[in-house]
């Protein structure tokens, strides 16, 4: 999660207001990472946790500013699968139309 988001977050965000697009509303991040989705909510020590850099609780920072707001998603509904993992052919169909790219 934390890869593209310090970087891309504030990127997109500014590049819709200078489109005329205003960001009133937080931006949605999707992760099936449940552990991750919880520190950025609420980034207590515990054990487990102890080895994540406090650089990367920056996203707790955004989040609790309002400028993100974090989702759940399971596993069978993550589109982006189709463009890292092999899948089978069916769900590889559903995710390229969800994610509207088209075969020339």
């Amino acid at each position: 999660m934390s890869h593209f988001l310090r970087p891309g977050t504030r990127l997109v965000r500014n590049l819709c207001e200078e489109l005329g697009f205003p960001q009133d509303m937080p931006t949605t991040l999707i992760g099936d990472n449940l552990g991750a989705l919880v520190m950025a909510q609420n980034p207590q020590f515990h054990k487990w946790s102890k080895h994540i850099e406090t650089k990367w609780h920056w996203i707790h920072d955004l989040v609790e500013h309002g400028v993100v707001q974090t989702e759940s998603v399971q596993d069978t509904e993550q589109t982006t699968d189709a463009l890292t993992k092999a899948l089978t052919r069916p769900k590889h169909k559903c995710h390229t139309i969800e994610m509207e790219i088209a075969s020339i």
